[in-house]
């Protein structure tokens, strides 16, 4: 029965805009196991123009006691199937079923709507890693895969991360006394892409100022001999 009052229209509009909005998100995510990943999988989602993340490979996971609380066939402390976790993102809030159209194609495995929803971009891409669960086996984040305009280093920094990593690079630069801020460059390209976001953006300027004092440290210690 149409509504003829227009107040009454405008708020049961509300409330289908809410219920649409919930089923809605900016990102999902979805499992590819290793042992039935079809061939070329990861290029078939790059080439599908998407953003997307993919983890590294877990083949370190091992079921917990509350995933065996929640499913008595996954026993504490046994290893779980190697597998990936893709995370898809989207300019603007998409559904369940658009998602799982991507995933479908590349033949991921999506849960239930509820558990495949990200609700926290940033932190879903720091699980891809387990960076904030100790208990867990920790992922390097230099494996992660990262398509379109995603810069995964940049997202999953935090200011922890950004102090301990400076500290790296310095005792790195004292130890192998690096006095050019090229020959560093060069060595952060071919060995430690994960400081990269750092040194070419951030901090160049302080790396740059730190690798000249040791420089200049160094001369003054040839003066003296």
């Amino acid at each position: 029965m149409p509504i003829k009052d227009e107040k009454k229209k405008k708020e049961a509009q509300q409330r289908a805009d809410a219920k649409r909005a919930g089923k809605r998100a900016r990102a999902w995510t979805a499992l590819m196991y290793q042992e039935s990943a079809p061939d070329g999988w990861m290029e078939k989602l790059s080439n599908l123009l998407v953003e997307a993340l993919i983890s590294p490979l877990h083949d370190q996971d091992v079921w917990t006691v509350e995933d065996e609380v929640e499913n008595t066939s996954h026993k504490a402390g046994e290893p779980k199937k190697a597998h990936w976790h893709i995370v898809v993102s989207y300019k603007n809030p998409t559904t369940y079923e658009i998602a799982k159209e991507v995933f479908d194609e590349i033949g991921a495995v999506m849960p239930p709507e509820p558990k495949a929803k990200v609700k926290d971009f940033k932190q879903m891409a720091r699980y891809l890693c387990h960076l904030d669960q100790p208990s867990k086996h920790r992922y390097d984040t230099a494996d992660v895969k990262s398509f379109g305009a995603i810069d995964y280093q940049a997202l999953v920094m935090s200011g922890q991360d950004e102090d301990e990593m400076i500290d790296e690079m310095c005792e790195f630069i004292d130890a192998n006394m690096i006095t050019s801020f090229r020959q560093f460059c060069v060595y952060v390209r071919n060995e430690r892409p994960e400081w990269r976001v750092l040194v070419y953006h951030q901090y160049a300027a302080l790396l740059s100022r730190y690798i000249k004092s040791l420089a200049w440290e160094m001369e003054q210690e040839r003066r003296n001999l």
